[in-house]
C-alpha cells in the first residue's frame, strides 16, 4: 500500500512568502504514524513537481488558504485517475463547506489520533467522508521523526514544543485550531527529538514558545547542551523577562517572529489583543535585541481606525527599531468576531476564499479605499525589502558583529555570525522575491 503526502506550491502573490519556510511538519508527523509497512512519500511542490502517473492508494494533502487553489487542481487530477484525496489542515477545518466537494475525505483539526482510523478504514476500503478528533491531543503523544523523514530541501527542521495559545484576538484562527491554552510537550521527548535534528537549525512552530514561563525555562536549559541553532515565535511582552531571554539566547536561540500587529493601541483593543502595549514596543524590541537575538515582526493594516499614513509610519518604526526582518499583511475576515462584524456591516467583497491569506484585501476599510490598502501593502514591501534598505540593514548587523568588543556597552549583545549570515541570505531572498510583487 502506497500513499502520497502532499504540500501544494503557493501561486501569485503569495508564492514570495516562500523564504524562509519548510515542508509543514504535518506531513513528516503523519509519515511517522503510519505503519511501516505501508510506503509513504512526502513531496513538497514548491521543491519539486507532482508526478500523476504514478500509483497511490491515497493521497493526502495539507491544505492552507494562501495554497488551496492548487491543492484543489492536485484533487482533481488524482480523481481522473480514480485515486481517492484526503485534506487536511486550516483550510480544510475552517473553510469546511467550500473544501468539502473537492476532497474524498476531510480531516478536520488536529490529525494525530484520527490518522490510525483513516489508516485502518483505507485497508478496509471504507474510508469516512469525514474524521475529527474527540479530543485534543496531549502532546506526549506527538510522535518522534526520524531525520530522514523531513525534506532534504528544508533549509530549517520543523518541530514543537507547545499548542494553543491563551489570547483569543479575533483576527486570529490558532485558538479555533488548537484551542485556547497551552499544552507543553514533556522536555525530555523535545531533547531527544533535537538530538536527531542537529545537523540543521531548528523552527520550532509554536505560536508561543516563551507563553508559559517556568515551561520556557526549562525548556531553554535543558536543550543548551545540544549547542542547536533556532528560531521560533513568542509574544513581544515575553520579553521583559530578561531571564527568560538570556536563557533563549544562552540555548541558541536567533530569531523570535512576532506579532507587533498595529502601532495604535485603539485597534489592537478593538480586535481582542489587549495584552498588547505599543508604547512599550521600543523598550520589548530593545531587550530582544540585547540578549542577541533578531526579531521577525509581523504588521497588519486594514484595523478600522487605520489611515493611509500607516504604511509610512510602520516603516519608520522598523527603521527605528532595527527590525531585521519584516511580514506585511492585511487583516483576513476567517472566522470569529472581527468576520461576524464585518459580515454584519456587509463589507467583505471577496468570495475567492484562496485570498484569505493576508496578501490581498478581501473587506472595506473603514478609513481609506481598498486601492489604498493593497497599494500601501504593496509599497511597505517593497521599501522594506529594497536594495538600498536591505545595505543599510546589513551594514548595521555587520557593524555590530565587528564591534563584538563591546565590552564598553552595558547590556550590549551582538546578534551571532550565524544569524547576521542567514539574516542577510533572507533579507536577499525577499528583495528578489518582491519585486516581482504586483499591485
Amino acid at each position: 500500500m502506497r500513499i502520497l503526502l502532499i504540500n501544494p506550491k503557493r501561486v501569485g502573490r503569495q508564492a514570495f512568502t516562500r523564504y524562509m519556510s519548510s515542508t509543514p511538519l504535518a506531513l513528516s508527523t503523519l509519515k511517522a504514524l503510519t505503519p511501516q509497512d505501508i510506503e509513504v512519500r512526502i513531496l513538497d511542490e514548491n521543491n519539486e513537481p507532482v508526478e500523476f502517473n504514478e500509483h497511490w492508494d491515497l493521497v493526502g494533502i495539507t491544505v492552507m488558504f494562501h495554497n488551496s487553489p492548487t491543492a484543489i487542481q492536485i484533487a482533481a487530477k488524482f480523481h481522473q485517475r480514480g485515486i481517492k484525496v484526503v485534506f487536511g489542515g486550516f483550510f480544510s477545518t475552517l473553510s469546511y463547506e467550500f473544501a468539502r466537494p473537492y476532497a474524498d475525505v476531510i480531516v478536520s483539526g488536529e490529525a494525530e489520533y484520527v490518522w490510525p482510523d483513516v489508516i485502518s478504514d483505507l485497508r478496509k476500503g471504507a474510508l469516512k467522508p469525514f474524521y475529527k478528533s474527540e479530543r485534543l491531543i496531549d502532546l506526549k503523544d506527538i510522535p518522534f521523526i526520524r531525520k530522514e523523514y523531513y525534506s532534504p530541501y528544508d533549509f530549517t527542521y520543523h518541530t514543537e514544543t507547545t499548542r494553543g495559545c491563551p489570547y483569543n484576538c479575533d483576527f486570529c484562527s490558532v485558538t479555533s485550531f488548537y484551542g485556547a491554552k497551552f499544552r507543553h510537550r514533556p522536555i525530555d521527548h523535545v531533547v531527544r527529538q533535537l538530538d536527531e535534528l542537529r545537523d540543521k537549525p531548528i523552527f520550532f512552530v509554536d505560536d508561543n514558545i516563551t507563553g508559559n514561563p517556568k515551561y520556557a525555562r526549562e525548556l531553554f536549559k535543558a536543550i543548551a547542551p545540544l549547542k542547536i541553532k533556532w528560531s521560533s515565535q513568542f509574544s513581544l511582552s515575553n520579553a521583559q523577562d530578561h531571564e527568560i531571554m538570556r536563557l533563549a539566547a544562552e540555548s541558541g536561540c536567533q530569531l523570535l517572529f512576532t506579532g507587533i500587529e498595529s502601532l495604535n493601541l485603539k485597534n489592537l483593543q478593538e480586535v481582542g489583543k489587549t495584552w498588547a502595549k505599543p508604547e512599550k514596543y521600543k523598550q520589548w524590541i530593545k531587550s530582544t535585541h540585547d540578549a542577541g537575538i533578531g526579531i521577525y515582526g509581523s504588521f497588519m493594516f486594514g484595523f478600522d481606525n487605520d489611515e493611509p499614513d500607516i504604511f509610512k509610519r510602520t516603516w519608520d518604526f522598523c527603521q527605528e527599531n532595527e527590525i531585521e526582518l519584516a511580514q506585511f499583511s492585511v487583516l483576513s475576515p476567517i472566522k470569529g468576531k472581527f468576520y461576524e462584524k464585518l459580515i454584519k456591516e456587509n463589507r467583505i467583497f471577496e468570495i475567492d476564499h484562496a485570498k484569505f491569506n493576508g496578501l490581498y484585501p478581501t473587506f472595506y476599510p473603514k478609513n481609506m479605499t481598498v486601492e489604498q490598502l493593497n497599494d500601501g501593502l504593496v509599497w511597505i514591501w517593497k521599501t522594506f525589502y529594497s536594495k538600498e534598505n536591505i545595505k543599510s540593514r546589513l551594514a548595521r548587523l555587520i557593524g555590530k558583529e565587528k564591534s563584538s568588543d563591546s565590552k564598553n556597552k552595558p547590556g550590549y549583545s551582538p546578534i551571532d555570525q550565524t544569524l547576521a549570515g542567514t539574516l542577510m541570505a533572507l533579507n536577499i531572498s525577499f528583495n528578489i522575491a518582491v519585486q516581482d510583487l504586483k499591485c
